[in-house]
């Protein structure tokens, strides 16, 4: 069974061959859209060997808007285009993960497609950074997490069977959208990984603002951004977090 993976990329150089590296060994295939990204991500896209594709988008050029609506609506006509049996998105800090010991995601896909579901959302566990450490792969190294930030509390329907042409826009991509979808009846994991230390979340942020698309902030996208304050140090207190002890297992 085929599992295709498609990737929103923009200045993720520090974090993006992890995950490529971790979707590989969950036998999943990646198609990035890099939107013209400034750090080497497209180096790193173009190098990435077997299972890995990648695409520039919008493909004529960057226009410095990071416009949701449109990269929905490709990732939509790609998937539908595909000859994967299931589809996936997932952004390049997200790490998806099926919730039994020892099941690779492509597993417990194929799993509950026996079962004739067609539909996958998971359970959302952010981690942030409590020093300035960091370097390598983020499951080895961020154990504070918490369950209430940075989207944590959103649907998760990311993950869908290839039926034909489906609607990821109307929801922003985080309920997939298609006639007679039956939702598996197990959440799979999602570990979501947006900072990893403070100068890089200080840059990304920054950089978010300044390339967001007003039209779809003003109707409620991306407005999680807005939740820090000037100065905001991000470097979160273990105190106010609570600790996975074994960071590479699927569950707390």
């Amino acid at each position: 069974m085929k599992v295709q993976c498609f990737m929103p990329v923009y200045n993720e150089a520090d974090l993006l061959p992890h995950v490529l590296a971790h979707m590989r060994s969950q036998g999943v295939d990646v198609h990035a859209l890099d939107g013209w990204s400034s750090d080497g991500c497209w180096e790193i896209l173009r190098d990435a060997g077997p299972g890995v594709t990648a695409e520039r988008f919008p493909a004529r050029a960057d226009d410095g808007v990071w416009n949701c609506r449109r990269t929905l609506q490709r990732v939509e006509s790609l998937a539908q285009a595909s000859k994967a049996d299931w589809c996936c998105l997932s952004d390049v800090d997200e790490w998806r993960r099926s919730p039994r010991p020892g099941e690779t995601l492509a597993e417990g896909i194929a799993r509950w497609d026996a079962e004739g579901y067609t539909v996958i959302d998971h359970r959302v566990y952010a981690f942030f950074c409590t020093d300035s450490g960091w370097t390598g792969g983020p499951e080895k190294y961020f154990r504070w997490y918490n369950t209430r930030d940075m989207l944590c509390t959103l649907a998760q329907q990311k993950i869908w069977k290839n039926v034909g042409r489906v609607n990821l826009v109307d929801s922003g991509g985080h309920t997939i959208r298609f006639p007679r979808k039956r939702v598996a009846p197990e959440w799979f994991t999602m570990k979501h990984y947006p900072f990893r230390t403070p100068a890089q979340a200080r840059e990304k942020l920054e950089t978010r603002l300044a390339r967001r698309c007003h039209e779809e902030h003003q109707a409620g996208w991306g407005v999680h951004y807005d939740e820090f304050p000037p100065g905001f140090s991000f470097c979160w207190n273990p105190a106010d977090l609570k600790w996975w002890s074994n960071t590479e297992s699927a569950l707390p």
